[in-house]
């Protein structure tokens, strides 16, 4: 199933499945089967087996012909998922990303995986503006491959970490790699990292593909081709099978420490061809494009 999140005519968003080409209500289309679902994707996933099962019937009715459907050109899509409860990142978990950017390749068994979040308040959909934020000039990209949790879970093992996933969606960090904030202050140990932290937390700096794709769907995510073009030039080019930690991994990881919970988002890093590394950065009028094969196209100007 491909879920999304849509608006017609300015209105609220709703929750949607995109079936050939068209998007049908999950509410309005559970009512019509004498069942019912909740208006939010997240709200659904929350629900269970029992919420997919009657998404399921719907998608099926809507392929038939029994229900209304809208086509995908006649609506808004916004980000897949309006409202994860988390969204987790790791940071250095492609060896051409932490290459390109002067640093010696790792070796996996003697570092762990590097966990952060961002706040909702970053989330945008495709189409939606990136905001160059006052403080910053160096404006990055990094397409990311991002897994939606469906299950929740702690002290989740490897073995089972792919029990706990719902599916897969297109993500963009979009990061700051400087501010303008350190004149005048007095230096401190952490300094830098906590400009990096807030560098990532910007409004618009949370960009989510309009597809949450199902993992049935997706099949497996470590082969699924990924590519970011700035204004139709080609800048990060590689597969998610490349990530130095899995999925599973980075699960079983994080879920040592918090509970993760239906709706998370745990985005998967990004390979080498960002911005940084040539100080190409994001400027006013660009279109920036991440796609990966099977999970679709992100869109979004910068302004």
């Amino acid at each position: 199933m491909k879920f999304v999140s849509y608006s017609v005519g300015g209105g609220a968003f709703s929750a949607g499945l995109s079936v050939n080409g068209q998007v049908v209500d999950l509410a309005a289309g559970a009512a019509a089967l004498g069942e019912s679902l909740p208006a939010n994707v997240v709200e659904i996933i929350q629900g269970g087996d029992a919420a997919l099962a009657i998404a399921r019937k719907v998608e099926k009715a809507a392929a038939d012909g029994d229900l209304t459907s809208l086509p995908e050109a006649d609506v808004v899509l916004g980000a897949a998922l309006q409202t994860p409860p988390t969204i987790y990142l790791l940071a250095g978990n492609y060896q051409s990303h932490i290459m390109e950017g002067g640093a010696p390749a790792v070796n996996k068994e003697r570092i762990n995986p590097r966990p952060f979040i961002k706040p909702n308040t970053a989330i945008i959909g495709t189409n939606d503006p990136i905001l160059i934020p006052p403080d910053s000039d160096t404006l990055d990209y990094e397409i990311e491959i991002a897994a939606v949790i469906g299950k929740a879970g702690r002290h989740i093992s490897v073995a089972d970490a792919d029990d706990h996933i719902a599916g897969y969606t297109v993500f963009n960090d979009v990061s700051a790699r400087s501010l303008k904030v350190a004149d005048g202050r007095d230096e401190r140990a952490g300094d830098s990292f906590f400009d990096w932290l807030l560098g990532k937390w910007c409004d618009s700096f949370a960009a989510i593909g309009p597809y949450l794709v199902t993992k049935d769907e997706s099949g497996d995510p470590s082969t699924l081709e990924m590519a970011l073009r700035v204004n139709g030039e080609l800048r990060q080019h590689s597969d998610a099978g490349e990530m130095i930690f899995s999925i599973p991994e980075s699960i079983a990881f994080l879920s040592r420490f918090v509970t993760l919970r239906p709706g998370d988002m745990l985005c998967m890093g990004t390979p080498g061809g960002v911005g940084a590394t040539t100080a190409t950065y994001l400027k006013a009028g660009d279109v920036v494009v991440a796609e990966i094969d099977k999970l679709g196209t992100l869109t979004n100007p910068v302004q």
